[in-house]
């Protein structure tokens, strides 16, 4: 079966400290929704805006509220690989499944795959590698993937490459070199073709509020029922423009505030994102889409 995952944002109360009702709220619809795991502090989780204290405390509430009904994952970014690296050992006493680790952006002429590869020496879990050269500006050669890949604390790779080339060549690297490597599609308007061509599943950051429609996707596809998935693909890509907004400019306040209109968490508040950008057009939109699609949503 295909594998969803869920990059969640991080819900904050108007004052920056921690939902924890409003971190609870998300995790069991999302559970009650199939997710197989969530990933805190990646990119939609703000994991540059907060200090250690914080999402040491986050990482502490979230295994505290998940346990083991799904797979926990936890970002270990950091602007440079010894950050990482101490990050981890930071959060190795933490009961969650897998670390992620996304390469710092070319601030030194580190060789990419040996500061992956010592991740992954490192580690005392297994470890997703976070692939998204639009955020950091790294890309691999096939190569380069091939020598991670081989590494048995390797679980999964997230591709948010946006490269249907890249994607189709580690799909058929994967097969046919018997990599066990998940590959899991990062971006949300292309997790049916993705999983239709091959791909082990997909990990969103719409996750926290459109889980119902991405397991939907994955059933779709695991039962071969490829116009149900292309139908619900084409809902999904209805959310994130109604949510996101088609020029992008509500990513992270714009889900935040969905999520509030649904009773699920305290406030959109964002540290990644002006709060201003939320105007009064915005919340029509974004109130416009839950209604049209409130039965697809929940």
């Amino acid at each position: 079966m295909k594998k969803v995952f869920s990059a969640t944002v991080t819900p904050l109360h108007e004052n920056g400290t921690l939902d924890k009702k409003g971190l609870r709220n998300i995790f069991e619809r999302n559970i009650r929704h199939g997710l197989d795991g969530i990933f805190l502090l990646g990119s939609m989780g703000e994991w540059g805006s907060f200090d250690d204290d914080f999402k040491e405390e986050y990482v502490r509430e979230s295994v505290g509220v998940i346990g083991k009904r799904m797979e926990l994952l936890v970002g270990i970014n950091a602007t440079s690989l010894p950050l990482s690296l101490k990050t981890m050992e930071q959060y190795s006493k933490y009961g969650f499944d897998s670390y992620v680790f996304m390469l710092p952006g070319r601030t030194s002429s580190l060789d990419p795959v040996k500061s992956i590869l010592k991740v992954l020496d490192a580690a005392d879990r297994s470890v997703y590698y976070y692939h998204c050269p639009p955020n950091n500006g790294i890309n691999l050669s096939l190569d380069d993937f091939a020598k991670i890949m081989k590494h048995p604390k390797l679980k999964g790779i997230k591709n948010s490459a946006s490269n249907m080339w890249l994607r189709r060549e580690l799909i058929y690297m994967k097969n046919e070199k018997g990599f066990k490597t998940l590959f899991l599609e990062g971006q949300e308007w292309a997790t049916d073709e993705a999983m239709i061509a091959g791909c082990d599943g997909m990990l969103c950051g719409l996750g926290a509020l459109a889980s119902k429609v991405m397991v939907g996707i994955a059933r779709a596809v695991d039962a071969g029922h490829i116009a149900e998935a292309v139908r619900l693909q084409n809902v999904f890509i209805s959310i994130f423009h109604g949510v996101y907004g088609i020029d992008l400019a509500n990513v992270w306040n714009g889900q935040k505030y969905a999520l509030v209109k649904l009773g699920l968490i305290d406030s959109p508040y964002t540290i990644a994102q002006e709060m201003d950008s939320l105007t009064d057009a915005a919340k029509k939109r974004i109130e416009n889409c839950l209604k049209q699609l409130n039965e697809e949503l929940d």
